[in-house]
């Protein structure tokens, strides 16, 4: 029996395993808003971006993010695929802040969501859930002469979006995650003029809910690209 334990241990040192345990820590959460400063992928130029993101939770999981190619089977309207996580597991959960916040998104300046309550440890993954009001945009879309003013409407995401992509070994050191909603990506698949509406008294188009370019707002939204997480240091 001794031998085999040390057998095991050695092999758990031999495979790169930590050995130390986890302890209790906490970190500021902050949220900050990107938005595009080139034209889209669909060639739209978007501008004068508004809206609300309402969000409810973060929750940090040890698993590791796979990133390849989206199967999408919409893609041949668009020129590039975002990443997304494959075969993804999300593991032993670490770390969690759960508090609803609206954002700004006309605001470029980080906002503070909260503090996780969290484990040191290797960090793999996070999961964001939306709060019950969703997330929508405003703006301004133009290609090839068109001016397309827009309200996408309202979408929630039925489930948490999983497997967002954040890789650190989290030990005791102050610092903060800041998650960036990359406007971007969450936009990148809407061909604006496919919104199955007239504009209204104001001029401003409503995305109809079962419209190509509703469509592509509800899988930007879902596009883990949408997000990234990164570790601020104090």
């Amino acid at each position: 029996m001794r031998v085999l334990v040390l057998a095991v241990l050695a092999s758990s040192l031999g495979c790169g395993m930590p050995m130390t345990a986890q302890t209790r820590r906490s970190f500021p959460i902050e949220v900050v808003v990107v938005a595009p400063t080139a034209a889209l992928d669909t060639g739209w130029t978007v501008t004068d971006l508004a809206g609300t993101a309402s969000l409810s939770s973060l929750r940090f999981f040890t698993g590791k993010v796979l990133i390849g190619q989206r199967f999408d089977p919409m893609s041949w309207l668009i020129s590039t695929a975002h990443a997304h996580p494959g075969h993804y597991i999300a593991g032993e959960a670490l770390g969690e802040v759960l508090a609803p916040i609206d954002v700004d998104l006309a605001l470029r300046a980080p906002r503070a969501w909260g503090t996780a309550n969290a484990v040191t440890g290797s960090y793999g993954s996070a999961q964001l859930t939306y709060a019950m009001t969703g997330l929508h945009i405003t703006g301004t879309a133009t290609k090839a002469g068109q001016t397309v003013k827009f309200d996408t409407g309202l979408f929630k995401p039925p489930a948490a979006l999983e497997g967002l992509k954040f890789d650190r070994e989290m030990d005791s050191a102050p610092g903060t995650v800041r998650m960036s909603i990359d406007l971007g990506v969450m936009l990148s698949r809407i061909e604006f003029d496919k919104s199955n509406a007239m504009p209204g008294p104001t001029g401003v188009v409503v995305f109809d809910p079962v419209s190509p370019a509703s469509n592509g707002f509800d899988r930007g939204v879902e596009d883990t690209g949408s997000y990234q997480l990164s570790w601020q240091s104090n």
